[in-house]
């Protein structure tokens, strides 16, 4: 008797939502022999991947603009996300299943009363979807303009109408991007900086203007779809060896409001735009976006495409940010999700901003006496960008303090008279410099290991500087491959456009440079550029596309026209 009413009472008190995700990833609770359950979790799903299948319980979650409060508006929701999947993954969601308790704990399909809903869907190979495949370099463009035309495709035959054209007025649209912000108040520091938070706010107002028209006259017209409305990378599958249709398939679009689906179909172009962006693949985004506004035969909806894709960004900074207060998630969760808000925001930011104020990383790179760390300075002047200089860096790191530098053989100007400690102060400091006072190559505070702080270091400051929305350069050697794609990556993740301005310079004129440098933070001589020209490492094929080779044999002019060129083409100028 006892044990029956433990057990009685047992099935009486409600599971937190962590207690059902710890019973539900037990591969006892499946209907079939389940050997291993992976979980993974969003802030308003946990989904279960569980051999063939994955089953997605909804969290009892309200966040205004979602209300999983209820048991019966979690079925119910269940019952959406099947029915609009179905459109673009027709053999994918397999319908609505109870989660019921049994004796042994709860369990899918079950029989008795149920005390949670899922949805059960077919599972479809990671390695399949558009986000794996761009990691591993296995997407072409024609397989975007493929996607463009069956996203044209999907949303000429999806609902429209007045009831859906409402959605698309320009109160309607504003009041979305404006809640964004409304909602994201408590990340300013954790995933996004005031600064960038401000700049966001008043260039989304700005864009509203500037579009109220347009959003208006297309509302007028009918255009708004019932669309997808969460066209992530990760909800794209390509299966290149399939007949069309089968060979894309996008799951996972929005149930749980209408306000968020029906919407203008640049609205929903945008999401994957932006993600391709995020990606630092904007090639494939505009392949993807020609294709699509060729299909659909809405060009002036192109006008509309960098506040949509901003609005996407933002979006998924705060649900990204939302996590961090979710005690169910794991810290690794947390971080990942603190990475991905952060660099949400900051895309956010590169949509809006003019190319010449976009936040970015340059990495001015070259061999000891190429004029890289003259060039930097002049940019820093003239192109409001903050320089980290790795001399200094290195030298700070190492308790020697350094204030400035020389102009690398052109010249001085008044401002820059400033000097670094002198040479000879330097030199006490030291018993591991060779017989002529200099460090030698690879020696000191040149070593493998000094490289490997100074360079993080390095990294560190320009991410911080990054994170509150500045320009960035970092002035240092780069002769490592794997240091360009340390910085370059950081880049990426952070939503920022980066780029490399290699600098070269005729040998002879470097060697004089280097004889004549007085009162600089760098200690290289001609015998340090032999022995670094020796272990440069040419850019790899991914680098590549971002390198910018600046001669720096003539004038200062000459080499700054040079680099506001490159800026130009890189689109931070």
């Amino acid at each position: 008797m006892e044990n029956t009413a433990m057990q009685s009472q047992k099935q009486m008190t409600p599971l937190t939502l962590s207690e059902l995700i710890a019973e539900l990833s037990d591969p006892a609770a499946y209907p079939y022999s389940v050997d291993q359950v992976e979980v993974r979790q969003t802030h308003i799903s946990a989904v279960f991947l569980a051999g063939d299948y994955v089953y997605k319980v909804k969290k009892p979650v309200d966040y205004g603009f979602l209300d999983f409060g209820t048991l019966d508006k979690r079925r119910h929701y269940c019952e959406e996300e099947v029915r609009l999947n179905r459109r673009l993954a027709p053999d994918v969601y397999l319908g609505v299943v109870p989660v019921t308790r049994r004796d042994e704990g709860l369990c899918f399909e079950g029989d008795g009363e149920p005390i949670e809903w899922a949805v059960k869907m077919r599972r479809l190979p990671d390695e399949a979807t558009l986000q794996h495949r761009l990691r591993n370099n296995d997407v072409d463009v024609e397989v975007m303009r493929s996607l463009g035309r069956r996203i044209a495709e999907f949303h000429a035959n999806a609902d429209s109408g007045p009831s859906v054209a409402e959605y698309g007025r320009f109160d309607v649209v504003g009041s979305n991007a404006r809640e964004n912000f409304d909602q994201s108040v408590d990340q300013i520091d954790q995933t996004v900086s005031e600064p960038v938070f401000r700049r966001l706010a008043s260039l989304t107002e700005d864009a509203l203007t500037g579009h109220r028209e347009l959003i208006s006259s297309r509302a007028e017209r009918g255009i708004p779809r019932d669309t997808h409305g969460d066209l992530r990378l990760d909800h794209v599958y390509i299966f290149s060896d399939r007949e069309p249709p089968d060979d894309l398939v996008v799951i996972d679009c929005i149930e749980f409001t209408e306000r968020f689906r029906f919407a203008d179909p640049i609205s929903d172009v945008a999401f994957l735009v932006m993600g391709l962006n995020r990606q630092n693949r904007r090639d494939l985004g505009r392949a993807f976006l020609d294709a699509y506004l060729q299909a659909s035969g809405d060009e002036e909806g192109r006008a509309l495409v960098p506040f949509y894709t901003a609005y996407r960004a933002m979006v998924r900074g705060k649900v990204e940010g939302m996590k961090l207060s979710r005690d169910e998630m794991t810290e690794a969760d947390r971080t990942a999700a603190k990475a991905k808000s952060r660099g949400s925001w900051l895309l956010a930011l590169d949509e809006l901003e003019s190319p010449h104020k976009r936040p970015c990383l340059l990495l001015v790179t070259g061999l000891p006496g190429t004029g890289k760390s003259t060039l930097a300075r002049m940019l820093a002047e003239q192109a409001d960008m903050q320089v980290i200089r790795s001399d200094v860096v290195r030298k700070k790191l190492a308790g020697i303090e350094t204030e400035v530098v020389s102009d690398h053989g052109h010249g001085s100007d008044s401002h820059h008279d400033r000097r670094c400690q002198s040479r000879q102060d330097f030199r006490a400091r030291s018993n591991e410099r060779d017989a002529s006072g200099e460090f030698g190559f690879g020696e000191g505070i040149y070593t493998a290991e000094w490289n490997r702080r100074t360079y993080e270091e390095c990294l560190h400051q320009a991410q911080h500087l990054l994170f509150l929305g500045n320009r960035v350069i970092v002035d240092a050697n780069f002769r490592s491959e794997a240091d360009r794609r340390m910085f370059l990556d950081a880049a990426t993740q952070l939503g920022v456009r980066s780029g490399v301005l290699m600098c070269e310079a005729d040998a002879e004129i470097v060697r004089e440079r280097l004889e004549n440098r007085q009162g600089d933070a760098s200690d290289a001589d001609w015998s340090v550029y032999v022995r670094a020209a020796e272990s440069w490492e040419e850019p790899s094929l991914g680098t590549q596309s971002v390198v910018r080779v600046i001669n720096m044999d003539g004038s200062r002019e000459d080499a700054m026209s040079q680099a506001r060129e490159a800026l130009r083409q890189l689109n931070v100028a």
